[in-house]
């Protein structure tokens, strides 16, 4: 692609063997790959560099936004791209980041944001809140700055370009998987209301989970995807339930702790 300025594409890894070569191989565009790996025992960073990838090594700091921050400082192009290892570009979305830099947009806009297509459990979902959900990807090197701890996002100055073309998430291929991710998920989300003097609720322990159900299942229509609706709303409800269950714990044993500390003087 002769149009385009000098893309580095930045992917955060560990222990990605087995999606890392699909998500090189679909940024042909790239001018540089940065691969910042966290870690990994497996062969992604073999891959990553046979692929003709940078790989650089940095220790995971607690959270996606300061090591997505960290990716930046490395990063020696005018424009960065941000890929999770289990996601593509298609050839569509390739022509189309062509295209915004050909017709000189990239002179008003400093970001691009995408649709993000989910495939979970096998199949494409459409519904449920799931599809579309733009995220800023391509920005010019210094327009943005990543925030929040669990459920990253990119904080940006000026105007925000939207593309048509989505990415491709192949994330969760089994129940197993969505339960391990959100399970961590549930549990920094209570490390964070914890630290921030949020209290335990038991009616939002009991209402909030079926309430995140129907919104998903009911109101974002997560019942035109079939049962995969049904359960990926229904797991969505449990996520929320265990973070309330997992901020009480941490409530009850600071409580138990500081009571046996006073019965010890």
């Amino acid at each position: 692609m002769t149009d385009l300025p000098d893309i580095c594409v930045v992917i955060l890894t560990r222990n990605e063997a087995s999606v890392i070569e699909r998500c090189i191989t679909s940024v042909p565009f790239a001018r540089k790959i940065l691969v910042l790996d966290s870690g990994s025992s497996d062969d992604t960073c073999k891959i990553a560099r046979n692929l003709g990838a940078q790989v650089i090594y940095h220790e995971w700091p607690g959270d996606f936004s300061r090591q997505r921050n960290i990716a930046d400082s490395y990063v020696d192009c005018p424009w960065i791209f941000h890929l999770d290892a289990d996601e593509t570009v298609t050839s569509e979305m390739a022509a189309e980041i062509k295209q915004f830099f050909a017709s000189g947009d990239f002179e008003k806009f400093g970001v691009g944001r995408f649709p993000r297509k989910e495939l979970i459990f096998g199949r494409w979902i459409e519904h449920g809140g799931w599809y579309p959900q733009h995220k800023p990807r391509l920005y010019r090197k210094g327009a943005g700055y990543w925030m929040s701890k669990v459920h990253e996002h990119l904080e940006v100055e000026g105007e925000v370009h939207t593309f048509t073309a989505p990415i491709l998430h192949d994330s969760y291929r089994d129940v197993h998987t969505f339960i391990e991710k959100f399970n961590r998920y549930s549990s920094l989300d209570a490390e964070i209301a914890f630290a921030e003097g949020k209290h335990f609720s038991l009616l939002k322990l009991f209402f909030q989970p079926m309430e995140r159900f129907l919104g998903r299942y009911i109101i974002h229509k997560g019942y035109r995807d079939g049962f995969h609706g049904f359960v990926i709303a229904s797991l969505i409800g449990l996520n929320y339930f265990m973070r309330y269950l997992k901020l009480w714990e941490k409530e009850y044993r600071t409580r138990s702790n500081d009571n046996n500390a006073v019965a010890e003087r």
